[in-house]
């Protein structure tokens, strides 16, 4: 009895702590895809791109705070699972669900290959074993996630300090040369527009880019189990790690333009330009190994995030049950395995790029019944006591609804008949697994 409980108090101890989830977050959102974004969202608008950014920024927290809510109720993990199930049923929920992990299972694989690609631009002596790098990430990631949380939750926060390092560097550098660039005209004509284009198609093409760089705030609440005190700690820090994620995307946008001007266009390497402009020739190494690491961050992430995914699933009987059997680290060992594989299986395919583009758009999916739960759940459980409550009654949940389609029609409008198809998918996986049968469900 003893042994049991020190074993529990150890993976208790294991788990994330506050600083540690929001630093989490923070590793979810921020990839190696920052280096690229003041070029790809100036090209659009020019610097009124600045303003596009404050928008989308305002719009993610708008999914923000219904994911902040919803969390609250729940101490385990799943995320969008957890939330349509309780609200909207088993059926609802195995559909969130299993597309969710298929979704995050190809994601990770474009992750591992992005991360492979950037190692042999970096070291071009690499080049011939691209492949095999991305390959014995997985490998070594799924391994060390077989050997628990506790080492996989070292590597997450070192990568994420570590990647931290040269962007906030950047954007406090920034802080001091955005004056300069004002004076030099570099942020003037404030908009500039695409010849042939119109400000209501570039505000959306340039909003839809932006809204991808946050992509990953959600993960937290997948891995809510992970954390310490989840149901006050994962709202918490879903918020923080947006805010600061928010305004680090705003100093570096502001720097590089900045810096460079209408140049940005003319570089493909535009934020390691910007620094060397800044502190010199060192700012391209630092920036170059700083995007290597940040995507290393995001691999270790998502070998966290995507085997207890479908554990979840598993652990409330949607999927079979040996899929969330944990070893005496706590890990799910067989969904970890299964996700790996499947990972591996998608490199392999080469088909995976074109996937990993759809798994982008098809997170919306998760993000609308996450707003409708909000509004069920407050009605199942209205003595339910929630660390955050969305402010304004329904107003905000329709409006995260009414943003995310508008997102994934936006990208393009075949997303829908995408999503469609999917849910078809899934459905007929259900109905063949469980036929019409719906168990009752509570958060707790």
């Amino acid at each position: 009895m003893n042994a049991h409980k020190l074993n529990a108090q150890e993976q208790e101890k294991a788990k994330f702590s506050f600083s540690g989830a929001t630093l989490y977050g923070i590793n979810a959102v921020i990839g190696s895809g920052i280096f690229l974004l003041p070029q790809k969202i100036y090209k659009g608008l020019g610097p009124a791109s600045l303003a596009v950014m404050l928008g989308t920024a305002l719009l993610v927290i708008l999914l923000a705070v219904c994911l902040a809510e919803t969390a609250g109720y729940f101490n385990k993990n799943g995320g969008a699972f957890q939330y349509s199930k309780a609200a909207f049923g088993d059926f609802i929920g195995f559909n969130v669900g299993f597309l969710g992990w298929v979704v995050t299972i190809i994601a990770w694989a474009a992750m591992a290959a992005g991360f492979a690609r950037l190692f042999v631009i970096t070291f071009p002596a690499f080049t011939p074993y691209e492949l095999v790098l991305s390959i014995t990430l997985i490998v070594l990631l799924s391994l060390m996630n077989i050997a628990g949380l506790k080492t996989s939750k070292f590597f997450t926060l070192a990568a994420t300090v570590a990647k931290l390092i040269p962007i906030i560097a950047f954007a406090a550098c920034a802080i001091f040369f955005i004056k300069g660039g004002i004076d030099k005209g570099n942020f003037t004509p404030f908009l500039q527009l695409e010849p042939g284009t119109n400000v209501m198609t570039a505000i959306a093409n340039t909003a839809v880019y932006i809204f991808y760089g946050f992509i990953g705030f959600e993960t937290m609440s997948i891995v809510a189990g992970e954390m310490r005190n989840p149901e006050k700690n994962v709202p918490r820090a879903i918020l923080g790690s947006i805010s600061i994620v928010s305004v680090l995307y705003m100093l570096i946008i502001a720097g590089t333009i900045a810096m460079l001007g209408n140049q940005i266009l003319q570089t493909n390497a535009s934020v390691q330009d910007a620094f060397v402009a800044m502190i010199g020739p060192a700012g391209a190494w630092i920036v170059s190994i700083g995007a290597l690491i940040s995507i290393a961050g995001l691999n270790i992430g998502e070998s966290i995030m995507v085997p207890r995914y479908g554990a979840a699933i598993a652990d409330e009987g949607l999927l079979p049950k040996k899929i969330s059997e944990t070893n005496s680290k706590n890990a799910p060992v067989v969904a970890i395995i299964i996700s790996g594989a499947c990972a591996i299986a998608l490199l392999f395919s080469g088909k995976f790029e074109e996937l990993a583009t759809l798994s982008v758009v098809f997170r919306f999916f998760q993000y609308i019944p996450t707003a409708l739960a909000v509004l069920k759940l407050r009605k199942m459980y209205p003595e339910k006591k929630v660390v955050f409550r969305v402010p304004f009654g329904p107003v905000i949940p329709v409006l995260a609804v009414v943003v995310s389609l508008i997102m994934i029609v936006a990208d393009n409008p075949m997303n829908v008949v995408y999503g469609v198809i999917g849910a078809a998918v899934a459905s007929l996986v259900y109905y063949f697994m469980h036929g019409r049968k719906q168990v009752p469900t509570n958060p707790d």
